[in-house]
């Protein structure tokens, strides 16, 4: 999964080539291509790297589900009303009625 993954990271950005990912990694391109090939594994600081490039977890690039895949679509409208206009003070009232709600018995 994790080859899958990053080959089609890099193929959603427009002409970002094996050759150019391997010269930003500073490994070289057959390292670079074996990863996609799924003959190697990257260590954990490139697999940091490529997360940090890609802007995903390493978790997405091991093969589960990335955050928004993973929620339903109640939970996506819930979580949207939540925005940067709540202060701390508010988020963590938020976060403390949610943990209230789902604790109790039905």
């Amino acid at each position: 999964m994790f080859k899958d993954r990053l080959r089609q990271l890099r193929k959603t950005r427009s002409g970002l080539t094996q050759a150019k990912m391997a010269k930003y990694l500073g490994i070289a391109k057959t390292t670079y291509a074996s990863y996609e090939q799924g003959n190697r594994m990257p260590d954990i600081e490139i697999q940091k790297e490529l997360a940090d490039y890609f802007n995903v977890s390493l978790d997405y690039l091991h093969g589960r589900p990335n955050d928004l895949e993973a929620l339903s679509m109640k939970q996506i409208r819930v979580a949207s009303r939540i925005n940067e206009d709540f202060t701390e003070y508010q988020l963590s009232e938020i976060i403390t009625f949610i943990e209230f709600i789902k604790n109790r018995p039905e």
